[in-house]
């Protein structure tokens, strides 16, 4: 097995060693960790440098956000990697994780595949907060089109899915890199969802949302909404799905997306606000993506944030032709 770690850190100072030394008891002799800096200005940097480790890589880059950081780390990928993993600064990582995603991947090398496990949410002293919630309904096309159960930390994937990942129409128009590789390996290829705990995640005041138990974690995604717009990243991603995969798409596939989740024709968000087709995990989920529809659309900020730019090279033909009735 050859497995190459990715992990970009951003003012990651305070927790970034706990969790490097956590991935180095388990690499292999012949793994290798690649870690990108997003330009940090703290000391992030000279904590991975401390450590003097053949099997560690450091590039310091420009701040330009965490998907593309991700993004820029997944296309630097050596070719001979047989598995392909996901890293955060401030987790730690439980001792079997990276030998039971190889666990689930080493026999897939013929078919795209992605696996994903629940986390052991922890305060900032690691003390135990709760298990993650597990998946109520299995991963699919269809769900990850409007919501992303795969937790970037915890994923893992083989070449051939990080080939299809790096395949994006315009890289600053997808806002989570981990909602993007399940979205197109579950369009293509299979993903896998473990039910059992592979790491303890970290819930801090530096999360951008995280996946705490309870209010607060509620209160830290109504901020982030209040900033962001849920809407506008979900369409966003799924024009880049067409651009990019337009003809490979199955005709149920390409049904579904030009009746429910057209990102440029409103009265398909209209039929999926009023049909009672299932994409999320829970029936709440389902009403909330309704609710959050029908707001942007009555505030008149529509379901992209900018005017698509569709040129002769990029048109693809999901979207196009008249209203689907």
């Amino acid at each position: 097995m050859r497995v190459v770690i990715l992990m970009s850190t951003y003012q990651g100072e305070p927790f970034v060693a706990e969790q490097i030394e956590s991935i180095l008891r388990q690499l292999p002799p012949d793994g290798r960790l690649m870690v990108r800096d997003d330009g940090s200005r703290d000391g992030t940097a000279s904590v991975v440098r401390s450590f003097g480790d053949p099997r560690i890589t450091l590039t310091c880059g420009p701040n330009i956000g965490f998907a593309r950081s991700f993004f820029t780390l997944m296309a630097a990928a050596p070719d001979d990697a047989e598995m392909i993993m996901l890293s955060d600064q401030d987790d730690v990582w439980l001792p079997h994780k990276i030998g039971r995603a190889w666990e689930y991947l080493k026999n897939t090398n013929e078919i795209p595949t992605l696996y994903c496990s629940r986390q052991q949410l922890v305060d900032g002293n690691l003390h135990p907060i709760a298990l993650s919630k597990r998946c109520a309904r299995p991963p699919s096309f269809q769900n990850a089109l409007t919501e992303n159960i795969v937790t970037g930390c915890t994923a893992a994937f083989n070449r051939k899915a990080l080939l299809l990942a790096l395949q994006i129409g315009k890289q600053e128009r997808i806002y989570f890199h981990d909602w993007w590789l399940y979205l197109v390996i579950s369009a293509f290829g299979q993903v896998i969802a473990d039910d059992e705990a592979t790491i303890l995640y970290r819930q801090h005041g530096g999360n951008a949302i995280g996946r705490g138990a309870g209010i607060g974690r509620y209160i830290r995604i109504l901020r982030f909404l209040r900033k962001t717009s849920w809407v506008h990243i979900m369409y966003s991603q799924i024009e880049q799905l067409e651009i990019a995969f337009a003809s490979r798409l199955t005709p149920f596939q390409r049904q579904l997306m030009k009746k429910y989740l057209n990102p440029h024709q409103v009265s398909s968000a209209s039929r999926l606000v009023f049909s009672f087709k299932r994409f999320r995990q829970s029936l709440l989920g389902d009403i909330l993506l309704r609710g959050l529809l029908i707001a942007s659309v009555a505030a008149g900020r529509g379901l992209l944030n900018s005017p698509p730019h569709v040129t002769q090279s990029n048109r693809g033909k999901l979207f196009t032709g008249g209203d689907e009735q």
